[in-house]
C-alpha cells in the first residue's frame, strides 16, 4: 500500500503544495497550483534536469529532491489524486545503509595488494572447509587481476571458465550484459593449477565450490578478507568504514589507469575498453577513477589532465 510520510512533516497536502510552489520556483521547475495541474514526475525531472544543464547539482542533492517529490505524490496520492498519467504515486520506505556517495573508496598499494595475496597463499587446510585453501588464493588474484564483484567470481561456474583461452565469461551481472573477461597469464595459471586438484562432476558445478558443492557465500569471502587484511597489517575502521572488499575492485581500475597514464596511452581510446571490461553502463562511471587516480598519485596529476581533462568529472564514489 501506500507509506504515508511523517506526519510531522506536513500537516496536509494542501499544505504541500503550497510549499512546493516557492520550493519549485527557487528551482526554475515548474510550480504547482493544485493537485490537479500537478505535473507528472517523468516531466517534472526532465525540465529540472534541462534547466540544471549548466548548473548541475550534486548527486545527494538530486536524490534528495527526487525523494521529496516522491513523498509529496505520495501524499497527494493518499488525498485521492492521481498523477497525470493517471496512477496512484507510491514511495519505496527508506533502506538504511551506507550512502555511496559519500563514501571514499580506499586504493590498495601495490604493496598492499601483494600482501593480501600472500596472506590468502597461506590460507591452511581444514576438513570442514575443503578445498577453500586451494579456491581463497585464486579468487583473491581474481578479484584484483580482472576487477570482478565478487557476486561473479563466486558465481563463475565450470562451462564460464574457458582455462584453454584463458577467458572468463560473466553472465547475468550487475548490469544484465554477459561479457568476456581475458585472464592474465599469471592468474590463468593460477586457475589451471587450482582446477588440476579439484573435480567436478559437470559444467553446471560452481567453478569455487563450497564444501556442499553450493555456491560460496560472498560473506565467507568477506570474513576471510578481514582476517588477510590483519594478516598484512592493513587496518580496518570497522563496519561500513572499510577498506571493503569492494575497493579491491576499486584498485584495480586505478592501478590500471596508472599504468596506462605511465606509458602514455590515449585514455580516451582506452577508457570505452575498461568500462565494457568492468561492466560499467555508462563510459562516466569509469571515467571517475581518472580523478581518483590523480588524486591517490599526484605525480600523475600533470600527465592526465593534459590528455583528458576534459573527461575528468568530480569525484561520485559509488559502489560500481
Amino acid at each position: 500500500g501506500v507509506v504515508s510520510l511523517p506526519k510531522y512533516l506536513f500537516s496536509s497536502a494542501a499544505e504541500i503544495i503550497t510549499l512546493s510552489t516557492s520550493f519549485f520556483s527557487r528551482l526554475k521547475m515548474p510550480s504547482i497550483t493544485s493537485p490537479f495541474s500537478f505535473p507528472s514526475l517523468s516531466s517534472l525531472r526532465s525540465s529540472w534536469a534541462w534547466e540544471s544543464e549548466g548548473d548541475a547539482c550534486s548527486p545527494s542533492m538530486e536524490t534528495a529532491i527526487n525523494l521529496w517529490f516522491l513523498g509529496l505524490m505520495n501524499e497527494i496520492s493518499t488525498a485521492g489524486v492521481k498523477d497525470s498519467f493517471g496512477y496512484d504515486a507510491y514511495i519505496v520506505p527508506e533502506v538504511k545503509g551506507l550512502n555511496h556517495s559519500s563514501f571514499v573508496p580506499y586504493i590498495f598499494t601495490h604493496e598492499q595488494i601483494a600482501a593480501v595475496i600472500k596472506a590468502a597463499d597461506e590460507t591452511e587446510p581444514k576438513e570442514v572447509a575443503r578445498n577453500m585453501h586451494l579456491a581463497l588464493p585464486v579468487i583473491f588474484r581474481i578479484l584484483y587481476g580482472c576487477g570482478l564483484r565478487v557476486s561473479e567470481v563466486v558465481g563463475l561456474r565450470c562451462r564460464d571458465v574457458n582455462l584453454k583461452d584463458g577467458i572468463l565469461t560473466i553472465r547475468e551481472a550487475k548490469t544484465d550484459r554477459d561479457r568476456y573477461i581475458p585472464l592474465s597469464d599469471s592468474v590463468k595459471e593460477a586457475c589451471i593449477s587450482y582446477a588440476d586438484k579439484i573435480w567436478w562432476e559437470k559444467d553446471s558445478d560452481f567453478f569455487f565450490p563450497a564444501p556442499d558443492k553450493t555456491m560460496i557465500s560472498p560473506m565467507t569471502i568477506y570474513q576471510r578478507y578481514r582476517r588477510y587484511l590483519e594478516a598484512a597489517g592493513i587496518s580496518h575502521g570497522g563496519k561500513g568504514q572499510g577498506p571493503r572488499l569492494h575497493d579491491v575492485r576499486h584498485t584495480f581500475a586505478v592501478h590500471v589507469l596508472q599504468k596506462w597514464i605511465r606509458e602514455e596511452a590515449d585514455l580516451t581510446a582506452m577508457l570505452p575498453i575498461l568500462s565494457t571490461y568492468m561492466g560499467h553502463k555508462t563510459i562516466r562511471s569509469t571515467a571517475r577513477y581518472l580523478r581518483l587516480t590523480a588524486e591517490v598519485y599526484p605525480d600523475l596529476m600533470r600527465e592526465v589532465e593534459r590528455s583528458c581533462a576534459y573527461v575528468i568529472p568530480e569525484v561520485c564514489h559509488e559502489g560500481n
